[in-house]
């Protein structure tokens, strides 16, 4: 039996506070001991960091219709974009559109073409019809990237004399026919007489989402309805969605 004066001696302690062995070897490396001691701050923020976003309410679609300017729809901030390789035509009614990036990019950007070009075949989408042939008049390109403004799934800007129909990311990571409701949209508003050359009207971007709408009808998808979907299904059935719509800073058309 080991009585309390029989238990073997504590390590000794060297100058730096740490336990060492007897043979003076420390028990746990110097450098481990301290990265630990720093870990623990950055755990702790973390954490905090962590929990609060998981507590943050998801924005109201209406804060995801990001006004953009004369020559954007939708304004996706900063962006990142794959590499681009060579492009390739795109599919069946877009062939005469470049798809840019590397392959993943390619291969959304062409799914969800291949699935807007099916909806359009219905006749019942006349505004994206009418952007389409706008589009293509356009020298039309297709990127997917990482938008600053996470929430916005599509845009359309004027570069280079050329109008290019910008993809989020997401659209990497999930089935990409989940996008051709938003490239309806941005077709009728690329279709719009005024644009480019003034921001997207209230009225216009309210039309864009009932065709939008429209084309969610039409798709028949294993995953469930895509969030952009029920935004516009929720903003449509707004007691004012185009006083809402100017109040986040699209232009009133009726007051010139």
């Amino acid at each position: 039996m080991v009585t309390r004066d029989d238990r073997p001696p504590l390590p000794p302690l060297r100058d730096d506070g740490l336990p060492t062995l007897a043979t003076g070897e420390p028990v746990l490396a110097r450098w481990f001991v301290l990265t630990m001691l720093l870990l623990v701050p950055v755990a702790i923020a973390v954490s905090v960091v962590a929990w609060r976003a998981a507590d943050r309410e998801p924005p109201p679609p209406i804060d995801r219709r990001v006004v953009g300017t004369a020559t954007v729809t939708h304004d996706r901030g900063d962006a990142v974009f794959p590499v681009s390789t060579t492009a390739v035509p795109g599919p069946s009614c877009a062939e005469r559109v470049r798809l840019t990036g590397d392959a993943s990019a390619i291969s959304a950007g062409r799914r969800a073409l291949s699935a807007t070009c099916q909806l359009l075949t219905s006749g019942d989408l006349p505004l994206a019809e009418a952007g389409l042939a706008a589009w293509l008049a356009a020298d039309p390109s297709v990127r997917v990237g990482t938008f600053e403004a996470s929430g916005v799934d599509a845009s359309a800007r004027l570069e280079d004399d050329g109008i290019v129909l910008e993809l989020n990311a997401r659209y990497l990571f999930e089935d990409a026919t989940r996008a051709a409701p938003v490239v309806v949209a941005e077709l009728a508003l690329i279709g719009q007489p005024d644009w480019p050359g003034a921001v997207i009207s209230a009225q216009a971007e309210a039309s864009a989402l009932a065709e939008q709408l429209r084309a969610c009808g039409r798709l028949s998808l294993p995953d469930g309805v895509p969030r952009p979907c029920r935004d516009a299904e929720a903003l449509l059935a707004s007691g004012d969605l185009i006083a809402d719509l100017v109040a986040v800073g699209f232009r009133d058309a009726a007051r010139g």
